[in-house]
């Protein structure tokens, strides 16, 4: 990773992360711990679109599925029990929800490629699928 590269996650993480991790906190109703893999989510050359490409492929499809999950008393009750931890990564190279999404003992795992960057619906279908089966 270039010094382009650190300094786009340095922009991401200074002007946009805390906003987003405010309204995902407001969305799940109390703080929920984060753990970002910086170096795996910085592809090299692509340090521009990085605000727009995590905010589509993590950030989003996490609000749009607790927003429905949350949207009455039980589903925000279920989800404080049961939400632990939202880890965000770019491991191994997946690029569809069924592999690079889980949900497993509490935490809620995007472990995707930049990639397909525009189905946020389908991620946050899927991610609303498995967590609500889980709770």
């Amino acid at each position: 990773m270039g010094l382009a590269e650190r300094r786009a996650i340095k922009d991401f993480q200074d002007k946009h992360l805390p906003a987003l991790q405010k309204e995902i906190q407001d969305v799940a109703g109390f703080a929920v711990p984060f753990e970002i893999t910086w170096e795996q989510l910085a592809t090299e050359g692509q340090g521009d679109s990085y605000a727009e490409n995590w905010t589509a492929i993590y950030f989003k499809p996490v609000l749009d599925a607790l927003r429905s999950i949350t949207r009455d008393d039980m589903g925000k009750e279920a989800l404080k029990a049961g939400l632990k931890k939202i880890e965000f990564r770019n491991s191994s190279g997946y690029y569809s929800p069924g592999s690079a999404i889980k949900f497993e003992a509490g935490t809620i795992l995007i472990d995707h490629d930049m990639t397909n960057v525009g189905d946020v619906a389908d991620r946050a279908k899927y991610l609303t699928e498995i967590i609500e089966k889980a709770l």
